[in-house]
């Protein structure tokens, strides 16, 4: 496996390099400016920005199909969900109408032409097709409408014939060619059903058949042959074809075609709108939206756990509490009396021994506590580890009541946790008491309101069991010997942030960049400039950052030691709509446009750089450019690295922002829309110097956008020399009604005689 450079190799000017490895993986280092690649293609950084080493990475990874397409990274992804798009398409069931819809949904989006978006612009694409097409009406050759008239004349020319009953009437040329060919093509259609009738009589390829054809098939042929000549005597058949070619040609046809197409093809949708089918490759896309990640994988930090678990033990008591103060409006009976004598002596035995851990505490070091009884035997012996006790104080108690009471818990907290547990066991069955004595007395108004708290109760219980179990399981994870310090972490970033083998489909990218990156401008064009870089870039393009987010991401980044490493696993599914045909746009040359609007530019050009996305973004294009690939990314892992002990401040930044489902750079941190799960898009667990986040939902990074053809329609309203040889609607229909007056005038001339 290919190492990655130390951060210490990096500058200011550095350039990234790439490779793409034989098991599927791409990866990307930082290298020094003047480092040399013999066999690797370089993609320069040109400010070290992170948002464009990322970019680089990934396009260079995929890659676009043409000189005309580019990447667009959205800013964060987009979660997706795989039942929202899958159907039986192994057995050739179709889509049905909600799979339709959705895929529709995701496929015909647009967005402004440039690299870094924040989300799509808003519009749709088959709607602003339908407005590109709306805008062009064709050019009309007044020397080919010409021509065109005098093959017209030609056809409808006099043409006397005789057509055997010995009387000379006068035709058009077109009469007599067609009465000529249907005689032709009925003595065809004749001597074909003679053939079938003699087969069902003698049997195909028997002697009998063959004796009879010899002797009828030459009478027959003959006749045939008899009115071909009769037909070309008058016009030969390829001569008409020819003529009908001619008639039928010429540009704008296209036009109408394609609005006909984009009508035929729409369905209608219950919320008033319209599904236009698309179809994605490959067809099974959404079966590669599984994870690679393991349990052990997505693992979270026993400090992160504790913290929750000190939520919801404070929610318990304070629950108990509420019970405790209804019970004792119940008429008492046998049963409440003896719960109400177990509940005050358990209260006073846990205060004991609360006493006993620390005196004089305030009411924060009372919720640490409270949590640490909990979790004492999740622990051998109750010796609960520093880093946790640290983590659960920290904003809760002031340095001197820590020491304190890390002092107390030297000789354990087995005693005190039982203490607790008895407590909550009898307020339990004080409350179960309660309820019983309400509801054999019907008392409604109490039941209203204790019923819904012991349900609550109950919820919080099996929640609490819950993240207990998630303590054990992660700190067996990760405290590795007896004084409960946690391990340090040795794996290098690759391995940090590795999820398994490549799946299917996917290849592997790997970035390592300095965390300095991450606070500078990006280069390429982008929507919103204020997300290519700094806080907002960091935290998934999220601007409502508090100031301590502020503060702990530039510590993060103002650090040249620090680095962050990237892996994950990158698809490219390409989008085909049957009713889209941006062809029609090549053809712009010979038609006109009817408004000072442009389909997209008008200037031609070899490749798409920043100038191109400029001027394709302008608001005077009505469709710039279209998606004609999603980029899927799955088993994303984000490896943050300090060059000493983890910032604390930077960690409660990045868990807070995790925890409510927070992006991070362009990655989503959430659950998509349809998913029933309470819990965030990503993982996050801190080892040692580093934080690593794993996001579990698949999204839709970006898109591949293909530029439309450059718009070289002309204004109907400009005076250019150029249009001299087209005409206008009206004059062609002036030229067409005149051609048809001189023919009826010669139609009665034809029926006079």
């Amino acid at each position: 496996m290919d190492t990655i450079t130390s951060a210490d190799d990096l500058t200011v000017e550095q350039s990234v390099s790439t490779q793409i490895r034989r098991n599927g993986s791409f990866t990307v280092t930082p290298i020094a400016a003047s480092a040399e690649a013999d066999d690797e293609t370089p993609v320069t950084n040109d400010n070290g920005s992170f948002a464009d080493a990322l970019y680089n990475a990934i396009n260079q990874a995929l890659g676009g199909d043409s000189a005309n397409q580019f990447m667009c990274l959205t800013l964060p992804g987009q979660a997706l969900t795989p039942e929202d798009y899958a159907y039986d398409f192994r057995n050739n069931k179709p889509k049905g109408a909600r799979i339709e819809s959705n895929e529709s949904k995701l496929a015909n989006k647009l967005f402004t032409p440039c690299r870094l978006v924040g989300a799509d612009n808003g519009l749709t694409l088959p709607y602003q097709y339908r407005s590109a097409l709306d805008l062009l009406s064709p050019k009309l050759s007044a020397r080919v409408a010409e021509a065109k008239n005098k093959l017209r004349r030609l056809l409808m020319a006099k043409y006397p014939y005789d057509f055997g009953d010995d009387q000379q009437k006068t035709y058009t040329l077109q009469e007599v060619y067609f009465k000529l060919y249907e005689d032709w093509v009925e003595a065809q259609k004749d001597w074909a059903k003679v053939q079938k009738d003699a087969k069902d009589k003698y049997g195909d390829g028997t002697d009998d058949y063959y004796t009879w054809y010899e002797t009828v098939a030459d009478s027959y042929i003959t006749g045939i042959d008899e009115k071909l000549s009769k037909v070309i005597s008058v016009f030969t058949p390829n001569d008409m074809k020819i003529l009908e070619g001619v008639l039928d040609s010429g540009s704008g046809a296209e036009l109408q075609e394609a609005r006909q197409m984009l009508n035929d093809t729409r369905k209608r949708a219950p919320d008033g709108g319209c599904v236009y089918p698309v179809s994605f490759y490959p067809t099974n896309w959404f079966e590669l939206l599984n994870t690679s990640f393991t349990p052990t994988d997505l693992l979270k930090d026993p400090e992160m756990l504790a913290e929750k678990l000190c939520t919801l033990s404070t929610r318990r008591i304070t629950l108990n509490a509420q019970i405790e103060d209804l019970a004792k409006l119940v008429p008492s009976d046998e049963a409440i009396e003896n719960a109400k004598t177990r509940v005050e002596k358990a209260r006073a035995a846990l205060k004991t021994k609360q006493d006993e851990l620390i005196k004089n505490y305030a009411s924060g070091a009372v919720t640490v506590i409270n949590a640490l009884l909990d979790m004492a035997p999740l622990f051998g012996g109750g010796k609960v580890p520093n880093s946790i006790v640290s983590k659960l104080s920290d904003g809760r108690m002031d340095k001197k009541t820590l020491e304190e009471l890390e002092k107390k818990l030297v000789n354990g907290l087995t005693d005190a946790a039982k203490a607790q547990s008895d407590y909550i066991a009898a307020a339990g069955e004080l409350a179960s008491a309660s309820e019983a004595a309400i509801k054999n007395k019907s008392l409604t108004e109490l039941a209203n309101i204790i019923s819904p708290l012991r349900t609550e109760l109950k919820k919080l219980d099996a929640e609490i069991d819950d993240v207990k179990l998630k303590i054990q399981i992660s700190s067996a994870n990760s405290f590795k010997n007896d004084t409960g310090e946690k391990g340090n972490d040795e794996s290098s970033g690759e391995t940090a942030v590795a999820s398994g083998s490549v799946p299917d489909g996917y290849t592997r990218v790997f970035i390592h960049q300095s965390a300095s990156s991450l606070d500078k401008k990006s280069s390429s064009s982008s929507s919103a400039s204020a997300e290519s870089y700094g806080v907002n870039f960091f935290f998934g393009g999220y601007s409502s950052h508090s100031e301590s987010q502020s503060a702990a991401f530039n510590n993060f980044s103002h650090s040249e030691n620090n680095e962050i490493d990237i892996g994950m696993n990158i698809a490219k599914v390409s989008i085909e709509r049957p009713w889209f045909n941006p062809g029609v746009f090549a053809l712009t040359k010979d038609m006109f446009k009817l408004t000072k609007s442009n389909v997209s530019p008008a200037q031609h050009y070899a490749k798409v750089d920043d100038a191109r996305l400029r001027e394709m973004a302008k608001e005077s294009n009505i469709f710039p450019c279209y998606p004609v690939a999603m980029l899927i990314a799955r088993d994303i892992s984000v490896r943050f690295k300090f060059a000493s002990q983890t910032d604390s401040e930077f960690s409660k930044a990045v868990e807070n922002h995790a925890q409510s489902g927070g992006g991070f750079l362009c990655f989503s941190g959430s659950k998509s829309s349809s998913s029933s799960s309470n819990e965030s898009g990503v993982s996050m667990r801190s080892t040692g110097n580093s934080i690593t986040l794993r996001f579990t939902t698949p999204q839709i990074l970006g898109y591949y956008l293909e530029c439309t053809h450059a718009d070289d329609s002309v204004y109907i309203g400009d005076n250019d020399n150029d249009n001299s040889a087209f005409t206008t609607i009206s004059a062609f229909v002036d030229s067409y009604k005149k051609m048809l007056e001189s023919m009826n005038v010669q139609k009665k001339e034809n029926c006079d005689a």
